[in-house]
């Protein structure tokens, strides 16, 4: 692995295990055994190391967004879709972690966060747009857009949430904690035909809020 790119997987590693506040580059680089002059030779900071880590999520995201429409023809190829976003959220949690505080921390992070956030909000509304499109919701097209702004709420605050009821829980736990949540959130408007054969409204109840 090039020295870039291992630099960015540690530094996503420390960042989720103890927290942006906690990690500085001199941190960084004492993990990688590498001296701070070389890390400086390939990002100039803590900050310009976050915005990149933020650029690698949105790409990922592109991407998702690029395979959906061709890949879920019925609402079971939904669940995957959901798995892997959930996955992606888990993977750079500590961005969501402290959303706040990095989205004050610099214009160039600023600026990621706010084309991120953009991004997920276009992909939350194209999501639900296309199930609509196959017959697959039985809603009126007007509610759309405020089901897809609370499904994106939602997701950038479960983890947050999930955290605060168990300090330790295993990364399948979120993903699973935040695909059932937001199909909890889709459930009421699917129609007749889309109904899920995996989960009943009750299923989503017991185990959401045991």
């Amino acid at each position: 692995m090039k020295t870039r790119d291992r630099i960015l997987a540690v530094s996503l590693d420390l960042f989720n295990r103890k927290g942006v506040a906690h990690v500085s580059t001199l941190i960084i680089a004492t993990e990688m055994g590498i001296s701070p002059g070389n890390l400086y030779y390939h990002f100039r900071g803590k900050d310009e190391i976050i915005a990149t880590l933020v650029e690698e999520l949105q790409n990922s995201l592109t991407r998702i967004n690029q395979e959906y429409k061709e890949q879920v023809n019925v609402f079971d190829d939904y669940w995957p879709f959901l798995h892997t976003i959930m996955a992606l959220f888990t993977h750079y949690r500590f961005l969501f972690r402290n959303l706040d505080n990095l989205n004050s921390q610099s214009p160039q992070i600023k600026r990621k966060i706010r084309t991120l956030i953009l991004k997920l909000r276009t992909l939350s509304s194209e999501m639900l747009g296309h199930l609509a499109a196959l017959g697959m919701l039985d809603t009126e097209e007007k509610n759309l857009p405020l089901i897809a702004d609370n499904l994106l709420l939602v997701s950038l605050n479960w983890l947050n949430y999930q955290t605060l009821l168990d300090d330790k829980p295993s990364e399948d736990d979120l993903i699973r904690a935040g695909v059932l949540r937001l199909i909890s959130m889709v459930e009421p408007y699917l129609s007749e035909e889309a109904q899920s054969p995996f989960y009943t409204h009750q299923d989503l109840v017991n185990e959401l809020v045991p």
